[in-house]
């Protein structure tokens, strides 16, 4: 079962995995799965973990609230790339609403 369908999360395209595992790959030093844990396994700490956040602002022009930051977001390619992905589709909603 892959780890967003373990948490009830729809699958990310295809296309923002690779660039996110590319992305995450080169920032860990190390070769990734889309479902690695790379807290778990040790190759991102606190600081990092804000470095992936602003890259993911900077990159899909979103802001990360404050409600966001559960690390559950961010700890695997796919639950990053799902993450993105459901910050992607609710832009249009908040502009519309006036957010």
């Amino acid at each position: 079962m892959s780890d967003n369908a373990e948490f009830g999360r729809s699958t990310p395209p295809q296309a923002l995995v690779d660039q996110l595992l590319r992305h995450f790959s080169v920032i860990t030093s190390t070769e990734l799965g889309p479902d690695d844990d790379y807290f778990e396994l040790g190759l991102v700490n606190s600081l990092r973990a804000l470095e992936i956040v602003a890259y993911l602002e900077h990159t899909f022009g979103f802001e990360v609230d404050i409600e966001d930051l559960d690390l559950d977001n961010f700890r695997t390619v796919n639950r990053a790339a799902a993450f993105v992905d459901r910050k992607q589709h609710a832009l249009p909603a908040r502009r519309a609403s006036g957010e």
